[in-house]
């Protein structure tokens, strides 16, 4: 059966018979119950339109809410995958300072010998250098010697005078 409007309440006629209700009552009562549906009918037309925007909003609010998800998720991965991005960067510098300062090690170990050998070989060069200087001292004081006995076995007189005499008795001869 369709819907009752008010209007096909209004408009029902009844058929007359000798003992049937007063019709003026009749009428009355059905123009109530067609205020009363149509009032009904309005209401279930506001209801409806009240149940449409609602269920708009539930879904734009269920929209809003898969969409709150999806970002959350995102940014969830977003923090995960920068937070390890951040401790791989992180290790990769660590490791690289280690490397590095490993190889400064090295380098510096490598150093310190290197001026260890060079400070032996100066070492060695000083003993050389004294030990020669030694032997030219000991040279120098035995040539100083053999100078100093050298001249206590020269004559004490001048030998200018013993030449020029025997310059003399040379021309004496010949003369």
């Amino acid at each position: 059966m369709s819907e009752l409007t008010a209007l096909d309440i209004l408009g029902k006629q009844f058929s007359r018979r000798v003992r049937g209700y007063a019709p003026f009552e009749v009428h009355e009562f059905l123009s109530q119950i067609a205020s009363a549906m149509e009032a009904l009918n309005r209401e279930r037309g506001e209801l409806k339109q009240q149940l449409h925007r609602l269920q708009q909003q539930l879904a734009e609010f269920k929209e809003r809410e898969s969409a709150l998800q999806e970002a959350l998720v995102a940014a969830q991965r977003s923090a995960e995958s920068t937070l390890e991005t951040a401790r791989s960067q992180g290790q990769q510098i660590v490791d690289e300072g280690q490397t590095l300062a490993e190889r400064l090690l090295r380098e510096a170990h490598g150093r310190a010998q290197n001026i260890e050998v060079h400070i032996a070989e100066l070492r060695n060069r000083r003993r050389e250098a004294r030990a020669e200087l030694m032997r030219l001292v000991q040279l120098l004081e035995g040539v100083v010697r053999d100078d100093q006995s050298r001249e206590q076995k020269e004559p004490s007189a001048p030998q200018l005078a013993v030449l020029q005499a025997h310059a003399d008795a040379k021309s004496e001869s010949q003369g």
